[in-house]
């Protein structure tokens, strides 16, 4: 029984870790576009992703 629960144990923390080492190295910037046209035309070029943020001051 004891077995089984620091095995458990040890798998949290080594994930815990993994998933910390991810978090540090992960450096990437995101730069935002004023415009949806140069965003698609700029995100076509680089074949990335697009997201669009709405929002409003109602």
């Amino acid at each position: 029984m004891f077995n089984s629960v620091s095995r458990r144990i040890s798998l949290g923390v080594l994930l815990l870790v993994v998933g910390t080492m991810f978090a540090l190295t992960a450096n990437a910037e995101v730069k935002w576009e004023k415009s949806l046209k140069d965003g698609m035309k700029k995100a076509e070029e680089t074949g990335k992703l697009v997201m669009l943020d709405f929002y409003t001051d109602w």
